[in-house]
């Protein structure tokens, strides 16, 4: 039995047939991107500063009227913070975001707007993925591609950029409040065989600065060394490095320092020319006392010894005339 070029032609045009007949329903209700059909993420600015805000637009649009709009979005929640959306429709927190909506028909674009806050300085990104738009008259459902943007968390000019240290006290060191300055960035410490963990207290200069400490405070016998972190208000940093020896022996108290000796001179010696000093006024007054008695004396004598020879002048002639 022979089949001719014909028959042959015939039965495969049927078969191509069937296939896409059975295509078109297997795959009539998804179908990959299609053209003019797409969901984009982009923010308003490609920085913003710390503790500000930025808003991000999520746009979806398509070549036919939409009945259907649904995506997935994530964020870093460490960098960034979700503080508001133009519509409940969209919702989220904690690094996830989803947009669901059923449209009326006639819609070919639709925009939802997020605002995030910035809370730290870097790099942070906004990522679109699961994305899906259904076509109105085709009833067709499309996947889309991701899409992201990215935003530079800047220095916040605005507010305070002081990272430093005001105070910091840390256990079994003495005298750390003699040595400490905020300028100063590391610090070589002793603490005593009993200290097993480094404990400290630090005041900021800026209240509403971070202080982040190492997870591991515990002191090994020797050399540690544990570095603070400061955030600023305004984003920026600082690190403190406090190198500490624990002592195979217990510390002794520290003698009195040189300054207080010094001090302690001084003290003397002012307290020793007072008291010369209040020798020698009283030694003066003793011999201007002293001189202006002899002075009156020598004054008095005089004029008693004046009143005397007048009164030898004239007595005898008082005398006779009695």
């Amino acid at each position: 039995m022979s089949i001719s070029k014909k028959t042959i032609s015939i039965i495969c045009a049927a078969v191509l047939t069937l296939c896409a007949v059975v295509g078109g329903v297997v795959f009539c209700g998804m179908r990959t991107k299609a053209s003019g059909t797409q969901m984009t993420v982009a923010a308003e600015s490609s920085t913003v500063g710390k503790d500000e805000e930025i808003k991000v637009c999520v746009t979806a649009s398509s070549g036919e009227s939409m009945s259907y709009i649904k995506a997935d979005l994530t964020y870093d929640p460490a960098m960034l913070e979700l503080v508001g959306t133009s519509t409940d429709l969209a919702t989220g927190a904690n690094g996830e975001i989803q947009i669901v909506e059923t449209l009326a028909y006639g819609e070919t674009e639709r925009t939802y707007e997020l605002t995030f806050k910035a809370l730290e300085v870097g790099s942070a990104e906004v990522s679109l993925h699961d994305a899906y738009i259904e076509g109105y008259e085709s009833a067709e459902l499309t996947s889309l591609g991701s899409d992201s943007t990215t935003i530079e968390v800047v220095v916040n000019n605005a507010i305070s950029e002081d990272a430093r240290i005001k105070e910091v006290m840390i256990a079994g060191v003495q005298k750390l409040e003699e040595k400490f300055n905020p300028d100063v960035f590391e610090y070589d410490l002793e603490v005593g065989q009993s200290m097993e963990m480094f404990i400290c207290s630090i005041i900021p200069m800026e209240e509403d600065s971070v202080v982040t400490a190492p997870e591991n405070l515990m002191l090994a016998m020797g050399q540690n060394r544990f570095e603070i972190l400061v955030t600023a208000p305004a984003g920026n940093t600082q690190t403190y490095v406090f190198n500490i020896h624990r002592l195979d022996h217990e510390l002794e108290p520290e003698s009195e320092t040189e300054s207080e000796s010094e001090s302690e001179t001084e003290t003397e010696s002012v307290q020793e020319s007072e008291t010369d000093l209040q020798s020698e006024s009283l030694t003066e007054g003793e011999t201007l006392t002293e001189t202006e008695v002899e002075t009156e004396s020598e004054t008095l004598g005089e004029e008693l010894l004046s009143e005397a020879e007048a009164y030898s002048e004239t007595a005898p002639e008082t005398y006779v005339g009695e």
